[in-house]
């Protein structure tokens, strides 16, 4: 029997693309030296509330595969269709952004061995642009999905599942304080390939596939607690806003520049109060698009369409970005940091979202290779 289509995957999916969007024309734009203070903290607040993106996309994943494999699970099938559709993609990426890194910086070519080992290298970490480490994250939880199952099943009753979701939540909770208190690292540089990579280590975000795993199993439950639970849950986002703002409004006034830069590490998503927030906010996002679904308005078909081309638009927003934020700040000087924000971040959803859909309606083979599939 065919399973029932989750409305919500693909607006939710719209939703994390354009906050890792919103995200980095923040980053690129602000960086920008004489920005009023109170811009910044207004600005680094906004990153906070747009830190969900990540969890939320590690979060979906744990949803859609617990939902559609619940039942006997064809592993080599699986694993094949995960390779094609994902790891090829990211590879694919991983090449386009070394050659252009390369050109753009005026590297001479080496040996053909040394480009080898160099995307061999770039690809196993997710140094191949900067927002390539997410791959290496969460490319883990699709391989290890198997071992995954067998900490929540629909053969258990729910409080033991939940007893289960509780648990992780601890673990994770606890690894992160550990990390964040200098307890995780190593002076060995032979162990340098564990420890300098800690932040796209699928362990520290292991949290948000499993409550997604939860939701995943029970769907409908999930919706009713979403429901009953929305003013408390908004009351705590409220707090976590007041808090993060009043962090970074005391930290800029002791610092005297890259005061972005310095302030972004307060909604740093690897920190204790973040990934409570981050809880507040992915409960929230998920009732308005609850919501959004229901009444079917063109916000809701634009946020599926960016859902739908989340994962390829992903890959390339990167590249698009490099140009809108240059467009918006050149053309723009006048209008102001907010205003240039809004034109790159717009411009550069869009196009990276249309490159996907023109790629997809392309009767070539590779166009799933190029753009990926989840």
């Amino acid at each position: 029997m065919k399973k029932v289509k989750l409305e919500e995957i693909e607006v939710l999916r719209g939703i994390a693309f354009l906050a890792v969007v919103l995200q980095h024309a923040l980053a690129a734009i602000f960086i920008q030296p004489d920005i009023n203070l109170s811009k910044i903290t207004i600005a680094t607040t906004l990153l906070g509330l747009t830190r969900f993106a990540v969890p939320l996309f590690v979060f979906i994943s744990g949803v859609v595969l617990f939902y559609n494999y619940n039942n006997k699970l064809d592993y080599r099938s699986f694993l094949r269709k995960r390779f094609t559709q994902i790891f090829i993609p990211y590879f694919f990426w991983t090449i386009f952004y070394y050659v252009w890194a390369s050109m753009l910086g005026g590297v001479a070519s080496t040996s053909t061995f040394g480009q080898i080992q160099d995307i061999t290298q770039l690809t196993f970490t997710g140094e191949g642009y900067y927002h390539l480490w997410f791959m290496v994250m969460i490319i883990p939880f699709y391989f290890l999905f198997p071992f995954f199952r067998t900490f929540l099943s629909k053969y258990r009753r729910m409080s033991t599942n939940l007893m289960v979701l509780t648990v992780f939540f601890a673990i994770n909770l606890s690894i992160v304080w550990a990390l964040n208190r200098g307890f995780i690292h190593s002076a060995n540089p032979n162990l340098g390939f564990i420890f300098n990579y800690l932040d796209r280590n699928f362990i520290f975000w292991i949290f948000y596939f499993i409550l997604g795993g939860f939701v995943g199993l029970y769907y409908e439950q999930w919706k009713i607690f979403v429901r009953r639970s929305r003013f408390f849950i908004m009351a705590g986002i409220g707090i976590c806003v007041y808090l993060i703002y009043s962090d970074i409004a005391i930290i800029n006034q002791n610092l005297t520049g890259n005061n972005y830069i310095q302030s972004s590490w307060v909604t740093g998503p690897l920190r204790p109060f973040m990934m409570v927030a981050i809880l507040f906010l992915i409960v929230f996002i998920f009732f308005i698009t609850e919501k959004l679904v229901q009444k079917k308005s063109f916000i809701t078909k634009m946020l599926n369409a960016f859902g739908k081309y989340s994962f390829g638009a992903y890959l390339i927003h990167a590249f698009v970005l490099r140009f809108t934020n240059q467009l918006a700040i050149n053309f723009f000087s006048n209008s102001g940091v907010f205003f240039q924000t809004a034109v790159s971040f717009i411009l550069c959803s869009i196009i990276s979202t249309l490159f996907c859909l023109i790629i997809s309606k392309m009767k070539i083979s590779s166009g799933e290779v190029i753009m990926g599939k989840v």
